[in-house]
């Protein structure tokens, strides 16, 4: 991307901040007042990765995320409120409160959803693809997932039909290291991600996850070739949750030689707006004026979903039955 893009670069700095204080929410307020149910996966650390993605798609290109969602989702436009208010179970939540955490869709901005099933979205991908190519469209789909998800069949199944009926299929590897408690070097025989699928005869390239420019050069180059020549493409970006795998997760498994502070020296808001501040793209004044307008956006959002109404008792039976409503 060009150096001196300013636009550009605080479109990703705007972004970045959205995602960081909206799961900052659920880390420092929701989590202790148990205002939810389950867990949540959190983004912290990885937001550099969808929104480098994000910015080289198009409005009308499909969006398929994992269990670790939510960023993807703010960046495709889903209301902060409305993710809010689904996370809490409340009526006006984006899925009704039906979803919570990990159900998070929305077909109007074809934000196709969350699958938490580990490798699941890959098939899923193919199959909107596949809809794409014999519509005659030449959309794309975005298909996000961790490195865990390299070792399941789903993701080599989708992989090889992709490559074999040629879809249009973004395949993002976002490996963040560990597979929910299991790091990369225990789980893969071969720490060459980007090789992992070159027997379907797909070139794999690695990028840095924390560099939003370099993200957003390598997805734009892969989704110009997934467009223009209708074949798949595969990236690996590497980058580091700063929190665990979910919110209940105590880290145990991090070793106490792993370098945590070194890796948080790389936090991808932080070098964004260093190398911004830096090269005179904006001053520090600015960047406090951002950082205050988005969160004053995100706590907006977030009280307005804590007085959002509760579903009814009766909301409890739709959506069960084939008729929509309650049993006969």
């Amino acid at each position: 991307m060009p150096e001196n893009d300013r636009d550009l670069l605080l479109h990703f700095y705007e972004d970045m901040l959205r995602i960081r204080f909206f799961e900052e929410k659920i880390q420092n307020d929701m989590l202790p007042r148990h205002l939810f149910r389950g867990s949540c996966h959190l983004y912290i650390g990885q937001e550099a990765v969808g929104v480098g993605v994000l910015h080289a798609l198009r409005d009308d290109d499909y969006v398929i995320s994992t269990h670790r969602g939510h960023g993807h989702a703010l960046l495709r436009g889903v209301d902060p409120y409305a993710m809010f208010a689904e996370i809490l179970g409340r009526s006006t939540g984006i899925c009704g409160g039906y979803g919570g955490s990990m159900h998070i869709s929305d077909r109007a901005r074809n934000f196709l959803g969350e699958d938490p099933v580990i490798g699941s979205n890959s098939p899923i991908a193919a199959g909107v693809a596949l809809a794409a190519k014999l519509s005659h469209s030449d959309r794309v789909v975005a298909n996000f997932f961790g490195e865990g998800a390299l070792n399941s069949g789903a993701f080599h199944e989708a992989a090889n039909m992709a490559a074999l009926w040629g879809l249009p299929v973004l395949f993002l590897c976002e490996n963040n290291r560990y597979a929910i408690s299991v790091p990369v070097e225990e789980s893969s025989a071969r720490l060459d991600l980007e090789n992992r699928a070159c027997s379907y005869g797909l070139t794999g390239r690695r990028v840095n996850g924390q560099d939003v420019r370099a993200v957003y050069d390598a997805a734009l180059a892969a989704v110009a070739e997934t467009r223009e020549h209708s074949v798949p493409s595969y990236l690996v970006f590497d980058t580091y949750r700063f929190v665990g795998h979910h919110t209940a997760d105590k880290e145990t498994y991090r070793s106490h030689a792993e370098p945590v502070e070194e890796f948080r020296q790389h936090d991808p808001v932080h070098l964004l707006e260093k190398s911004m501040i830096d090269d005179h793209t904006v001053d520090i004044p600015t960047t406090i004026e951002y950082r205050d307008r988005i969160h004053a956006e995100i706590d907006d959002a977030y009280a307005r979903a804590l007085e959002a109404p509760w579903p009814p008792p009766e909301a409890a039976l739709l959506h069960v039955y084939a008729n929509g409503g309650e049993a006969q």
